[in-house]
């Protein structure tokens, strides 16, 4: 039979064309995410585990506070430990966090020790020298490159205590990842440069590699008496990489539930595909019946073309999901620890695709045992009608049971997904959500054969192209139930993905002003006066609502409260107090004489006032008596006393307080729906005037955050176009077969006049009613479903969860998504446009 089936396919290789794109399309996706979380999962290790490779032992803190620790606290356990014949080479490991400005950028760095033994380096050099002082350090040529640097320029390095250092570029590393740290850059010096700091951890290099084991149990012996502890290289490798992965694992599980339910999707075009096949093809199986074919006989041949076409589009599809998932990667610049796959993943993808597609056929192949010899003689084409599908009543022969578990299927999916929701239980979400997707394969196709007759009546009042798209779709209910089915799926995954983004950006964001009231804030550590220009140039930042000057002076004296003391009274314009705090009643004025004040909860706690307690401060000299009003925004970006430029001038004495106030300090507000990393660069652009500025706020930790949010989006957008295509080929399938078996319908209608462009619009409107159905239970569905995703995920990390439906997006998706059913449309509408009058006296 697989020669036989063989031959019909070289026949007719158009009849297979919706399957193989089906297939290709499925696989791609199901390849492009095992290459995606290969070649993720190795870059994550690569960034681990290269500072790590040459080491063979490592003495570390573990749970001990590395502060609390004598700086020779490493090189007393090597000691200890007796074990020096057998070192090679020692390298303490020091890291800090710095401010780094260069000639055309600023931004956060973290400044890591270069080990002064070149077996303990694991990195080389491009071009100059290693750093052989505190003043000389090495970046990435990409570093360089936006810092606007070169060797022999100097980047000025401010710690968060307002130290400055002035180092010079003494070589380029040839570093090509920048290290996940949340921060701008990475920078490396020699140890010299972190003066008297305590080491982190101590890198070990032995003479011997057969000595590890031996040597890191002496080590663990000496270091326990210490509270700290001693690990081989490879351990520590496997454990920091095993930690990071863990942090995509999540975007995988999402990525192949998306993989999955194309998969499905894909199903629902090769079953729709099959069943018009074996109906075109009735009569010449009813001949093989005729002349003594027997069913299994028919059965094998329908599979094995099914298995050939399954093979074909598998493997291409690989080729594609392969290359493309990896050239994806690259693009995005995730790609550098090289091309990695699970050869045994890769090859269970294979598997499934072409499992389900000969599964898919299969299901189809009871239509083929069932078309008697007789149809030989008259060669009709079986209709979904003529299948056992009676659309003009309310009940679908042998479907009934079919939607029946399809509304439970879906009823359970929408429980779990509430559940999850509501018990921020992301796998119980998931697996709501496929069986909700479940649920619409099984229940969608045979609810809309029964709701044909009522779109039929609807199409026929739009003349005689509408009365014909009507009779079209009523002869072929089911199938067409089964591509509007596809249709929602495509829709409503983009849906579900456009509202989960829109909501997650939103609770995000709402999370960080709550957490943030300032955006952002370009201050000084030492209350100096911030320099002219950027006091200038503030109202020049475009993507924020504002920016507001705020003048601080150190408080002299406050009730204790140990590390909670504030150390600063920020005197605020008016006009700033109802942008950054919701509660704006603390600055309407006075009560009973005295100025109310914004102080942080946690220190009226530590002295021990509640709220509407006075507090005495001494400021310039002064006391300053307020009553007290509990506010995050005093944290902001430091442990301040806010009160405002009105109530300033309420104090006694303010006269004495007012000449020694400075400008040190700018907020800035976002504006709603900004992109952060956006208003980030200008703020970072704003502070390369003043080197003793300092940015602050929420804007750091956006970043991160939307960065990761962002590249979920890119990956799962790409996905779901595929799905969407998967889609649209199952439309322009079901209108090309629906020519097909039109063919002498279409020719007698042109030799009774009709005109080229009633068929055409006839065409156009089976289309948009089979996408504009799809489309608008996909939003029902989809919109929903994002929502309440992103619930199950964050939702129990913040109280400030807001659901925002993308409106925008929803606005574009409708035409886009009309537009493709058109042009899904015109081959088929071309085609039946080329339909003679008397081409179907032929047949």
């Amino acid at each position: 039979m697989i020669r036989v089936a063989w031959a019909q396919i070289r026949h007719s290789p158009s009849r297979l064309l919706a399957v193989l794109l089906a297939v290709i399309l499925s696989a791609a996706m199901l390849a492009g995410t095992v290459v995606f979380q290969g070649t993720s999962t190795a870059s994550m290790a690569t960034v681990t585990a290269a500072p790590l490779k040459p080491v063979d032992v490592i003495i570390d803190p573990g749970d001990a506070d590395v502060k609390s620790l004598k700086p020779s606290w490493a090189d007393d356990v090597l000691a200890k430990a007796n074990v020096s014949g057998k070192v090679k080479a020692t390298a303490p490991y020091y890291a800090a966090t710095v401010t780094a400005y260069g000639m055309d950028a600023r931004g956060t760095a973290n400044v890591y020790s270069v080990p002064r033994d070149p077996s303990l380096r694991w990195f080389g050099l491009e071009s100059g020298e290693w750093p052989r002082s505190a003043d000389q350090i090495v970046i990435s040529q990409d570093t360089a490159d936006k810092l606007g640097v070169n060797i022999g320029g100097t980047v000025t390095l401010k710690s968060s205590d307002g130290t400055k250092h002035v180092v010079t570029v003494s070589g380029i590393n040839d570093v090509r990842f920048k290290p996940m740290t949340g921060t701008d850059y990475a920078v490396y010096a020699d140890p010299s440069y972190f003066g008297d700091m305590t080491p982190g951890e101590l890198f070990v290099k032995l003479n011997d590699p057969s000595d590890i084991d031996s040597v890191t149990q002496r080590l663990m012996a000496a270091a326990r008496t210490d509270g700290v502890t001693a690990v081989t290289g490879a351990e520590m490798i496997r454990q920091a990489s095993a930690m990071m992965a863990g942090g995509s694992t999540q975007l995988t599980v999402i990525m192949v539930v998306f993989a999955v339910i194309a998969l499905c999707a894909a199903m629902m075009v090769i079953s729709s595909t099959y069943r018009t096949l074996i109906a075109q093809r009735t009569r010449d199986i009813a001949m093989l019946r005729l002349i003594g074919a027997r069913r299994a006989s028919i059965r094998s041949l329908v599979l094995s073309e099914a298995l050939i076409t399954a093979i074909a589009g598998t493997i291409i599809g690989t080729l594609i999901g392969v290359g493309g998932g990896y050239a994806a990667m690259t693009a995005m610049g995730q790609a550098f620890g090289g091309f990695a796959a699970n050869p045994m993943l890769l090859a269970g993808t294979l598997l499934l695709t072409v499992l389900a597609t000969v599964l898919t056929a299969w299901t189809t192949v009871r239509h083929v045992t069932r078309i008697p010899p007789i149809q030989a003689l008259n060669g009709t084409a079986q209709t979904d009608d003529m299948a056992g599908v009676k659309t003009g009543d309310k009940v679908c022969n042998g479907h009934v049971p079919r939607i029946v578990l399809g509304i439970l299927c879906s009823v359970a999916g929408v429980a779990l997904l509430s559940i999850g929701a509501a018990g921020f239980h992301m796998p119980v979400a998931l697996t709501g959500g496929l069986a909700l997707a479940l649920g619409l394969i099984l229940a969608l196709p045979g609810l809309i054969a029964m709701l044909m007759p009522v779109i039929a009546a609807v199409l026929s009042v739009c003349g005689l192209a509408g009365k014909l798209a009507a009779a079209s779709l009523s002869a072929n209910a089911r199938r067409a139930g089964g591509t509007v089915t596809a249709v929602a799926f495509g829709v409503s995954l983009i849906a579900a993905l456009s509202s989960a983004a829109s909501t997650g950006t939103a609770t995000i964001n709402a999370d960080l002003d709550h957490r943030y009231p300032v955006s952002a804030a370009l201050y000084t550590p030492d209350n100096s006066t911030l320099a002219d220009k950027v006091l200038q140039q503030a109202n020049e930042i475009t993507d924020a609502r504002g920016s507001y000057p705020v003048r601080t002076i150190a408080i002299d004296h406050a009730p204790d409260g140990a590390k909670t003391t504030p150390q600063i009274l920020d005197v605020i314009p008016d006009k700033a107090a109802a942008v950054f705090a919701k509660d704006d009643q603390w600055h309407t004025g006075e009560e009973n004489g005295m100025p109310v004040a914004l102080v942080h909860p946690r220190y009226m706690s530590a002295i021990g006032i509640r709220e509407g307690d006075t507090l005495t401060l001494t400021v310039a000299g002064t006391p300053v008596t307020v009553r007290t009003h509990a506010s995050q925004l005093t944290e902001s970006p430091k442990l301040a006393v806010i009160i405002t430029d009105s109530q300033l001038a309420a104090i006694p004495h303010a006269d004495a307080i007012e000449p020694a106030l400075k400008t040190s300090m700018i907020w800035f507000k976002a504006k709603p729906g900004i992109d952060r990393a956006k208003l980030a660069n200008q703020i970072n652009r704003l502070a390369v005037s003043d080197p003793n500025a300092t940015v602050g706020g929420g804007i750091a930790e956006s970043n991160d955050i939307l960065n990761v949010l962002n590249m979920l989006l890119m990956l799962s957008y790409a996905m779901l176009a595929i799905t969407v295509i998967i889609s649209l080929t199952g439309l322009a399938n079901q209108l090309a077969l629906s020519v097909i078996e039109r063919t002498n319908e279409i020719s007698m209608l042109r030799a009774l006049g009709t005109r080229r462009g009633v068929i055409r619009t006839e065409i156009a409107i089976e289309a948009l009613t089979l996408t504009v159905i799809g489309t608008i239970i996909g939003l029902l569905v989809g919109l929903p479903l994002g929502v309440a995703g992103v619930k199950a995920q964050i939702g129990g990390m913040t109280s400030q969860f807001t659901t925002r439906l993308p409106w925008t997006q929803i606005g574009i998706l409708i035409p886009v998504i009309l537009i493709a059913a058109l042009l899904a449309a015109a081959i088929p509408a071309h085609n039946a446009t080329r339909i003679q009058p008397a081409q179907g006296l032929t047949r």
